[in-house]
């Protein structure tokens, strides 16, 4: 996959140092939070194509990526807390949150607590229950499966089965930012095994209502995990907001159609005040 390559920074956030890369560019900043397990690599296409118009950062999340593992640090708190801390430490003014599947729920909730540097946010496939069979099923083979891979086309096949739709390169791609190479030539996912074991899903409709920032909420027609008559139900609690579905794409839909991806966020980046 051909990029131009983001630069990496550090900082620390309750407990924890924390890694980010800046795509730079040029207009009101763009935060992209990714979900469990993945990393602020996952969204380099989706960086490389928003950084022409607008200041891009992607964060890696406590536990993920080259952020620092800090088990026992690892709870829903910790996680809405650092994205406030990441717009402090950006100074970010009308800042959009883009947050995909677990960093959806930290996107909205941070904005519920405090939109002051906040114009706008994207949940991305992330309903607000406690209880999700979709999720349930992905949490089952999250633990039963292990942390190394034999070599990268392994790891490209795991990704395949849960995102079949997305195309070669981007696959492989989004395995190597994934993992990092052990001694024996083996891959490990770059992620702390305890980030699965301690993470929480509270209950978030109670929150909703109080999002008083402009929000649209994009589903894969295809997902399990975010059913439409309850992404239509949050579209209906949160004051200022609108949904769109992507066809050919489930849980991963950014992967799996970037183009119509891409097009209902700039649609939407484009319409605010």
């Amino acid at each position: 996959m051909s990029t131009n390559f983001p630069t990496d920074h550090f900082f620390h956030s309750r407990g924890a140092r924390l890694h980010y890369v800046d795509w730079g560019g040029e207009g009101r900043p763009v935060v992209l939070l990714h979900g469990l397990q993945d990393t602020a690599r996952n969204w380099d296409h989706v960086a490389a194509a928003l950084r022409s118009r607008h200041r891009v950062y992607a964060l890696d999340a406590r536990g993920h990526g080259d952020s620092e593992w800090v088990s026992g640090r690892y709870q829903f708190e910790h996680y809405v807390g650092e994205v406030g801390d990441f717009l402090a430490e950006i100074d970010a003014q009308n800042a959009v949150l883009v947050g995909h599947s677990a960093g959806g729920k930290y996107a909205f909730s941070h904005a519920a607590a405090d939109p002051s540097r906040v114009a706008g946010i994207v949940i991305v496939d992330m309903d607000p229950d406690a209880v999700n069979p979709g999720s349930g099923d992905m949490f089952v083979r999250y633990r039963a499966e292990g942390d190394e891979w034999d070599d990268l086309d392994a790891v490209v096949e795991r990704l395949r089965s849960r995102e079949p739709n997305t195309n070669e390169e981007l696959l492989r791609h989004v395995a190597r930012v994934m993992t990092k190479p052990l001694p024996d030539g083996r891959l490990l996912w770059k992620r702390d095994r305890q980030v699965i074991l301690e993470y929480e899903r509270p209950d978030a409709w109670a929150t909703l209502p109080k999002v008083g920032v402009h929000t649209l909420i994009i589903r894969g027609a295809d997902s399990p995990l975010l059913r439409r008559d309850v992404a239509e139900r949050m579209a209906a609690a949160i004051p200022y907001c609108a949904m769109v579905e992507i066809p050919n794409g489930g849980h991963w839909c950014l992967d799996e159609n970037p183009s119509a991806f891409l097009a209902a966020l700039g649609a939407f980046l484009d319409g605010l005040p």
